[in-house]
């Protein structure tokens, strides 16, 4: 049986929105093909029809997921704003609960950085070097001199942020972050104008 292009690439997006989901929760090493294909309620070998191996499908899911990353889009309307810049911070330090469809690979990926295999970090790398990308754009827009070094600090006081915070108990958790983000905020609307 012979299925149209369309299809295909349907089959494509359903394997690759499981995976993300997935590999963004729980990383690479802890997730397993069987787990991705039975989150896209697949077989096997529908996997092998568009991925030769895990590495390849964590690469593709993990551009997925950068791509559809609430960093990645374009808020026109309070692009500009101070809000902007809060609204991203805060959805950061979320954990992906106000965006369960598209979750954010940096936000769980911490332990990926440094993998063994150099596919899993190139896509890590890619994901970090895409916010920052986007954090960036926001902070010369509004005028900053230093945008692409501030940019940079702050996805990693994120980054570690949330890799701190996942060890808390609930309320340790939830002032830790509330401090963080406060800390972020007021350091990127502070030099917003330099």
């Amino acid at each position: 049986m012979s299925y149209t292009p369309r299809h295909k690439e349907q089959t494509r997006q359903r394997i690759l929105q499981a995976a993300a989901k997935l590999f963004c929760s729980h990383g690479f090493d802890r997730v397993t093909l069987n787990q991705i294909m039975k989150k896209a309620n697949m077989t096997h070998g529908a996997f092998y029809a568009h991925f030769s191996g895990k590495s390849s499908l964590y690469e593709a899911a993990m551009q997925f997921a950068t791509s559809n990353a609430f960093w990645a889009r374009d808020d026109k309307q309070t692009e500009g704003k101070e809000t902007h810049i809060k609204a991203l911070v805060t959805r950061y330090l979320s954990w992906g609960r106000n965006d369960k469809e598209h979750p954010s690979p940096l936000e769980f990926l911490v332990t990926d950085a440094a993998h063994k295999e150099e596919k899993v970090r190139q896509a890590y790398q890619a994901c970090f070097d895409s916010l920052v990308e986007r954090l960036t754009e926001i902070l010369k827009k509004r005028g900053n001199k230093e945008a692409e070094a501030l940019a940079e600090e702050t996805v990693v006081s994120l980054v570690g942020t949330v890799a701190i915070a996942r060890s808390f108990d609930k309320p340790l958790q939830t002032d830790f972050l509330k401090r963080a983000q406060e800390r972020i905020v007021n350091r990127l609307n502070g030099t917003a104008k330099c």
